[in-house]
């Protein structure tokens, strides 16, 4: 698998690698330059030396005195000569360096150690200043260093300014992405501009161009989903009169069966278009019925209470093992469907003479719906895909449409609810849980078990 590039790192990668070329060609010129100048300056030096003991008739020596500091700039070797060539003066007798015939600078090797040598030939004597080549070499070189060293320094600070000014342009990137990846998947409106960078308003404008073409697709889609389930509830309703006629006109009973399984095929058709319809309204964003206050635990009794002839045709035991007084406020329709669906889908995939509990539990300022079933649970692998529309957990031999935990979801995110499903820990089957805010709560109390 191909890595993933980083803007920040191949932007700082090259920025960084230009400016480190840049100053290091900026101190190496400089080094260089300053070390020929440094030279220039050490031979001028060795010339208005060899002028000064020229026109002086005695003429200083130098070397060292005592008490002053050394300087290794000061270390020369003095010589003079007469018109003949025999020696005058010598500021050092323990070193001889040859005598040059021209005036000029020269460079030679004489004492074991290679020097630079100036001479100034008269027509009345010679003089000759000599300098060592590592003192002159180690003068020049820390002269260029001494000027090199600012932009050695600047190079790793430009380096840290610019990683912060990297680090500020993808600042504003990465607001960017937040402001993106936090968006309601329902949201309509067009991803800001106002504070984009210029070079990025292209690529969120193509973003802003695909969104309007997804909510368009979608809106689509919707309205083809509800027309369609409008369009389906007039014939389905039409076939359930004519059944009731046959019905009533099988006086004898002959048909009484298949009428029967033609009639439950209907019902779940009906059941299947109802609840298309549902999810439409909810894709559509529409406002909630008028909230008010709700008795989760009579919420609770009541859906249990219409779910029983479900669970009673099924062998199942179905029953409130705890109920916890408490209140929240929201649409009451919305908190039915939520919860029929999860109680139902409990029942239908519990296996025959098992058992569904409910309990409705208060933990701080929430309270919890816990429905608890025997029935064969859900793989791991399909966990995630639980609350997506038309999917339905193996084995599928109950009956269902794979709309139902779609919707509850749908009415929990409208009532600012949540809905979750998990394993049992305590033995085989699952726990769905709708998780509520509270405006009240009274004293807990639990119920005896059934």
């Amino acid at each position: 698998m191909k890595s993933m590039t980083s803007i920040r790192r191949t932007a700082f990668m090259w920025l960084a690698g230009l400016m480190a070329t840049i100053g290091i060609c900026a101190a190496t010129t400089s080094y260089l330059l300053v070390r020929n100048e440094a030279s220039d300056f050490l031979d001028n030096q060795l010339r208005q030396i060899a002028l000064y003991v020229g026109d002086t008739p005695s003429a200083p020596a130098a070397g060292r005195v005592d008490g002053v500091a050394h300087d290794p700039e000061d270390d020369f070797v003095i010589q003079v000569w007469n018109s003949v060539g025999q020696p005058l003066q010598q500021s050092d007798h323990s070193i001889a360096v040859p005598r040059q015939q021209t005036t000029g600078l020269a460079d030679i090797s004489a004492a074991d150690n290679n020097w630079r040598v100036y001479t100034l030939v008269t027509p009345d004597r010679t003089v000759q200043v000599s300098q060592e080549m590592s003192v002159r070499q180690e003068l020049a070189a820390n002269a260029a260093l001494q000027a090199a060293l600012p932009i050695a320094v600047l190079i790793p600070l430009s380096l840290l300014t610019l990683s912060w000014i990297i680090d500020r342009i993808m600042a504003r990137l990465n607001s960017l992405a937040f402001a993106i990846t936090s968006r309601d998947a329902a949201a309509d409106d067009p991803v800001p501009t106002d504070d984009v960078p210029a070079e990025v308003i292209p690529f969120v404008s193509s973003i802003n161009l695909l969104l309007a073409r997804l909510r368009a697709l979608l809106e689509r889609q919707r309205q083809f989903i509800s027309d369609a389930a409008h369009e389906l509830r007039t014939p389905l309703s039409a076939l359930q009169i004519q059944i009731d006629n046959l019905r009533h006109d099988d006086r004898d009973g002959r048909f009484s069966q298949r009428l029967s399984e033609l009639e439950a095929g209907i019902g779940r058709s009906t059941s299947l278009v109802t609840k298309l319809l549902r999810l439409a309204r909810y894709d559509a964003r529409e406002p909630a019925p008028a909230p008010g206050p709700i008795d989760l635990a009579q919420l609770a009794v009541d859906t249990i209470a219409r779910l029983t002839p479900l669970a009673g045709s099924r062998s199942i035991d179905l029953g409130i093992t705890r109920r916890d007084e408490a209140v929240t406020i929201g649409a009451l329709a919305d908190f039915e469907i939520i919860l029929d669906n999860l109680l139902e889908n409990a029942v239908r995939y519990t296996t025959p003479g098992g058992t569904v509990d409910v309990a409705v539990e208060v933990a701080g300022p929430e309270a919890r719906i816990e429905i608890r079933d025997t029935g064969p649970g859900i793989a791991e692998e399909e966990m995630p895909l639980v609350f997506e529309r038309f999917f339905r957990a193996r084995p599928q031999d109950s009956e269902g449409s794979g709309l139902g935990l779609a919707i509850a979801k749908a009415a929990a995110e409208r009532q600012g609810a949540r809905v979750a499903l998990a394993m049992r820990q305590d033995g085989p089957g699952l726990v769905a849980c709708l998780v509520v805010r509270l405006v009240s709560m009274k004293a807990s109390h639990k119920f005896p078990p059934k």
